[in-house]
């Protein structure tokens, strides 16, 4: 467990630490991945196919609507790839991996239960049941992302049970 020394507050113990095992696309995600590549059809393949001339404007516009549709899936998948997970016994915090800065932190008081989606090998992802996705708001390079969960994380169960643990005041 590298956790770099700046992440935790004075007196804070560490419980557990970890990062995402693997970059998956979100729901909203491939909605975005599609629709940018039917856009990308029908404002560029399909009047090439077509042998119309197209000007720089029609072009610009497809090439534009793309970027600004996948772009932003890049950007998250980027953050997602640079995080880790610090489960403290007062603290959730998502540190920067090569920086070590602090990107998001929240106070395990003020966070619902936590519920865990486990999968077969159990790898898994943590949300929080309820968690209105206000103001843990963090900025990576280029925009801003939001904590709603641990994405991915190996023994999901158990990172859940010692979230649930330090909630109700055991830590």
């Amino acid at each position: 467990m590298d956790v770099p020394t700046n992440v935790l507050l004075p007196g804070e113990r560490l419980l557990w630490s970890g990062r995402p095992q693997r970059l998956v696309f979100a729901r909203f995600d491939w909605y975005q991945f599609a629709f940018g590549l039917f856009w990308g059809i029908a404002t560029v393949v399909v009047p090439v196919a077509r042998h119309q001339p197209l000007s720089f404007f029609s072009w610009a516009v497809g090439v534009s609507g793309v970027a600004f549709l996948w772009v932003p899936v890049v950007i998250r998948l980027r953050g997602r790839r640079g995080v880790e997970y610090v489960v403290t016994d007062r603290r959730i915090v998502l540190a920067d991996r090569f920086s070590g800065r602090t990107r998001a932190s929240a106070y395990l008081g003020t966070l619902p239960p936590p519920v865990a989606r486990i999968r077969r090998d159990g790898s898994g992802t943590v949300v929080f049941s309820g968690f209105s996705r206000g103001p843990l708001t963090f900025l990576p390079p280029s925009g801003p992302l939001m904590l709603t969960g641990l994405v991915d994380v190996p023994e999901a169960g158990r990172v859940r049970d010692l979230i649930a643990w330090a909630q109700a005041g055991q830590a």
